[in-house]
């Protein structure tokens, strides 16, 4: 267990919180637990505790932004907080800030205008207890204190949790991105917003349809006409979302790789889709630079073109993971990915954990950020609960 003993410079930071939201000065530690510094104006300093390490100048190990830190008994670890991103700890070392996210004032205003609208958060949410705004407003003080935007940086994040998902992830999967503009494939956002029927979340519910800026629908073609007649202004503000959400991601905490080994996700999460749009979660997927052919393709047929081992795979949008393979099954639609970090890593730096911004506090959720790479390391097909499954095993690059 350990303390921090900060010694500003001569120009004093205004602000510096944990992200666990206890004083400065109270006692942190645990093997396998990782605590984000936030210094407001600055940057982050991430203390990721290694447990006992042999072998070292000390009984303990802390890794302080990729510096370690031996130590023995509870230490008041003396760090210098520097203007220009640096800091430095007392007879060990200096190392660099994690740089805050930029934040476009934009995205922001966007973010203001969905809500003042009730297009977000989801309305009415049928299944899970939610948070209510103080909560939110709180959490977002809590882990984003560096910017005046930290409810909406929150609110991003606990979107995604809710139904809202859904269109977050048909918007960016449904994407030709190997083409100027990125235009998007129409008839099968409009097939997936028509397909969708689970419990309440269907074209008929007034709600569900509320977070594509839609009325309900009674037809496939009703679903079409609407998706056209407000396709800009959804695209534009679910980019902005996604922008915001990112950024919040990369504010959170990092999990440490020692408390979670391995992360796991069942493919295709979003129930009314098959196999056969797997491959459209992908950079990768070849039908990204053909407008005009639906994006999707036979999952035996993406795994003998570009779902193969030694090739990579990069995100077009985000992925959800979890930490046991039995709560990925549940999600699962015949596909289950398994992700290990790269080798000697320290914490997940893609993957955030964002549990404690969810609508279900009983949801364990680890979300992939979009860009991020993996390399294939082995396919196999499993069997679970007498059910057949493809096994993508990958590595974090």
């Amino acid at each position: 267990m350990w303390t921090v003993s900060l010694i500003n410079n001569t120009n004093p930071i205004q602000s510096i919180n944990f992200s666990d939201g206890l004083p400065l000065e109270a006692v942190r530690g645990g093997a396998g637990n990782s605590f984000r510094l936030i210094v407001n104006g600055f940057g982050f300093l991430d203390f990721t505790d290694t447990g006992h390490q042999p072998g070292g100048s000390g009984y303990w190990q802390l890794n302080l932004n990729g510096n370690i830190y031996w130590y023995d008994g509870q230490p008041a670890i003396p760090i210098i907080i520097n203007n220009d991103g640096t800091f430095f700890v007392e007879g060990a070392f200096s190392g660099f800030l994690i740089p805050l996210p930029d934040l476009n004032s934009q995205d922001i205003a966007v973010m203001d205008w969905l809500m003042e609208n009730n297009y977000v958060p989801y309305q009415h949410i049928p299944d899970e207890p939610g948070k209510t705004t103080e909560q939110l407003q709180a959490l977002g003080l809590q882990y984003f204190p560096f910017t005046t935007a930290s409810f909406e940086l929150a609110m991003a994040v606990y979107d995604w949790t809710t139904a809202d998902f859904t269109r977050i992830q048909f918007m960016q999967l449904f994407m030709y991105t190997d083409v100027s503009g990125c235009p998007l494939d129409m008839a099968s956002i409009a097939g997936g917003i028509w397909s969708s029927n689970w419990g309440t979340y269907n074209p008929q519910n007034k709600d569900y349809m509320n977070e594509y800026m839609m009325q309900p629908a009674q037809s496939l073609q009703e679903v079409q006409t609407q998706l056209s007649q407000v396709v800009t202004p959804l695209r534009d503000s679910n980019d902005a979302e996604v922008r915001l959400l990112t950024a919040a991601l990369s504010s959170l905490p990092r999990t440490s790789c020692l408390s979670v080994p391995m992360l796991y996700s069942g493919q295709v999460d979003i129930s009314n889709l098959g196999t056969e749009h797997f491959a459209t979660y992908f950079m990768e997927f070849p039908y990204n630079s053909n407008p005009g052919t639906p994006l999707q393709m036979p999952l035996s047929e993406a795994l003998e073109t570009f779902i193969v081992v030694g090739k990579t795979l990069t995100l077009k949008g985000l992925m959800s993971f979890t930490n046991s393979q039995q709560d990925a099954m549940h999600y699962s639609n015949g596909i289950l990915v398994e992700v290990s970090p790269p080798a000697g890593s320290v914490v997940w730096e893609n993957a955030t954990y964002i549990t404690p911004l969810s609508d279900g506090p009983e949801k364990i959720e680890y979300l992939y950020h979009p860009g991020s790479a993996f390399g294939i390391t082995n396919i196999q097909t499993i069997i679970v609960s007498g059910k057949s499954i493809v096994q993508i095993s990958v590595l974090a690059l």
